[in-house]
C-alpha cells in the first residue's frame, strides 16, 4: 500500500518538478523572473560595496566581514565570492564609476591622452581601494597550492585584463596604421605606464604629488605613441 501511495504521489507531483526544470528559474507563463535576478545584482553589489568600505577603513577584506557590511549571510556570500581576491578584483568595476572608453575621439593621440587621464584620476582620487586591489592579487601568488606539478603560475588566479582591453580600444584606430607587430608593441607599452603598477611607482617610488604623477603617465603614455609612429615611419625596427 505504501508503495502505491508513493507512486501516486510522485505521478502526481511530476509535471510540477518537469515544469520546474523546463521554466529554469521562469513562472509557467515564460516570463524572467527579473525581480529574483534583481535581487542578485543587489546582493553582489551590496557585498562589493561592503568591500570597498572595509578598505576605506584600513581593514582586511574578508568574506565575512563583507557578508556583514551587506547583511547577507556567510553562506550566502561564498555563493557569490569564494575569495576574498574575487572580491576586490569586483571593485575595480565599482569603483571605476565610468566607461574608460566611452565617446573617445577619433584622433588617436587624444583617444590614448583621454583614456589614460580618465584611468589616472580614477585610481589617484580613490587609492586605497586600487592599492587593496593589487595587494590581494600580488598575494595570490604567495598562497600554497594543491598542485605540485610545479606548474603553480599557470593556475593562479592573476590580475584581470580590464586594463589591457582598455589600451587596444584606445589604440583601435592605429591597427591599419601600424604594422601588426608593431602595433602590438605599441599596446603592451602603453599598458605599462598606467594603472595600478604606475600609481605605485609615481606615488611611492617617485613620490610625486596627484597631478605630477598622472601628468608623467600622459607624457609617457604619449611618448610612446610618438615613438611607435615614427618609427613606423622611418620603416625602422627595434
Amino acid at each position: 500500500m505504501s508503495e502505491g501511495r508513493t507512486g501516486s504521489t510522485t505521478g502526481a507531483r511530476e509535471p510540477g518538478r518537469a515544469a520546474e526544470r523546463l521554466t529554469d528559474g521562469r513562472p509557467t507563463d515564460g516570463r524572467p523572473t527579473d525581480g529574483r535576478r534583481n535581487q542578485k545584482l543587489r546582493t553582489r553589489r551590496a557585498l562589493v560595496d561592503a568591500a570597498v568600505a572595509l578598505v576605506r577603513e584600513g581593514r582586511p577584506v574578508t568574506i565575512a566581514d563583507a557578508a556583514e557590511g551587506a547583511q547577507v549571510s556567510v553562506a550566502t556570500a561564498y555563493r557569490y565570492f569564494s575569495h576574498p581576491g574575487e572580491l576586490l578584483q569586483e571593485t575595480q568595476s565599482v569603483a571605476r564609476g565610468f566607461e574608460a572608453v566611452a565617446d573617445l575621439p577619433a584622433d588617436p593621440a587624444e583617444r590614448l591622452d583621454l583614456t589614460v587621464s580618465r584611468v589616472a584620476d580614477l585610481q589617484l582620487g580613490d587609492e586605497a581601494v586600487w592599492r587593496a586591489v593589487l595587494r590581494a592579487s600580488l598575494e595570490r601568488w604567495t598562497e600554497p597550492s594543491d598542485d605540485d606539478s610545479g606548474d603553480e603560475a599557470d593556475d593562479l588566479p592573476t590580475r584581470n585584463r580590464l586594463r589591457l582591453d582598455i589600451t587596444r580600444t584606445a589604440l583601435e584606430p592605429l591597427a591599419e596604421t601600424l604594422p601588426p607587430d608593431l602595433h602590438r608593441r605599441l599596446t603592451l607599452a602603453v599598458t605599462l605606464v598606467y594603472g595600478a603598477e604606475a600609481l605605485i611607482t609615481t606615488r611611492d617610488v617617485c613620490a610625486l604629488d596627484r597631478d605630477e604623477a598622472k601628468d608623467v603617465m600622459r607624457w609617457a603614455a604619449g611618448a610612446l605613441l610618438e615613438s611607435a609612429l615614427r618609427e613606423a615611419e622611418s620603416g625602422t625596427r627595434r
